[in-house]
């Protein structure tokens, strides 16, 4: 009897053995996802935004304005990504980050969802900065010069860059069929008025990186692929 019993233990590890294997498996597929939650949830410990709205006091010590960018105040354009205007922000950013990133990263691997999310992320806020500096006379007509110095918090360019980069990889027409819809969201999205409360250049400045970042990530599937699609002819021959 003991011997059986041993046996049938080799054959059916214990429960929680399976549960802790799966576990560790997760965390092997989806590394960067589970960090930036992490790092999300940590900055709204610190800043006490998971249910409150964020302070002006960090808003302006880490959020990232068009005019930082030329005041070489980078480290900004790290800071505001993990950092959301919270409250129910803070859990909407959690979703995105969950789903987009989080699919990205599990079609194409922690470095390529990485190297999207924060290459992107830096670019659109890179693109946008020119944008809105280039625009100063046009955007004073109406009314959003404060762009310029309306500083804004939150991955969501980042995490957009992700949504592009799966709708992307999807098969097609899905591909062109959900990239198009999308990107025609995040265009209309940028001429809707201001809600209540909100800041009509915020809102601009947000809209905008959007609407950069999701087809900077759609376009960015292809990189790379051109070098693998070779090595693999070479690989055949």
């Amino acid at each position: 009897m003991g011997l059986f019993s041993n046996q049938f233990t080799e054959k059916h590890p214990p429960d929680w053995k399976i549960l802790i294997k799966s576990a560790f498996s997760f965390v092997r597929r989806l590394p960067f996802t589970l960090i930036m939650l992490s790092g999300l949830i940590i900055a709204a410990l610190v800043t006490n935004t998971y249910f409150q709205e964020i302070t002006s006091h960090w808003l302006n010590r880490t959020g990232f304005a068009p005019n930082d960018l030329w005041y070489g105040r980078l480290e900004r354009l790290f800071t505001s990504a993990f950092v959301t205007s919270g409250g129910k922000v803070f859990w909407e950013a959690l979703f995105f980050v969950a789903f987009a990133v989080g699919v990205a990263e599990w079609m194409t691997g922690w470095k390529r969802s990485a190297a999207t999310f924060w290459g992107i992320h830096l670019l659109s806020l890179v693109l946008l900065s020119l944008i809105v500096s280039l625009a100063t006379h046009q955007l004073r007509s109406i009314g959003l010069e404060a762009a310029q110095l309306t500083r804004d918090v939150g991955p969501s360019a980042g995490y957009f860059a992700c949504l592009g980069l799966v709708s992307a990889r999807l098969k097609r027409p899905w591909n062109w069929t959900s990239g198009g819809i999308l990107l025609l969201f995040f265009a209309i999205a940028i001429f809707l008025p201001a809600g209540t409360g909100e800041s009509a250049s915020m809102k601009f400045s947000a809209d905008l990186a959007h609407l950069l970042a999701f087809p900077l990530g759609w376009l960015s599937s292809n990189a790379g692929m051109k070098k693998v699609r070779n090595n693999s002819s070479k690989t055949k021959l």
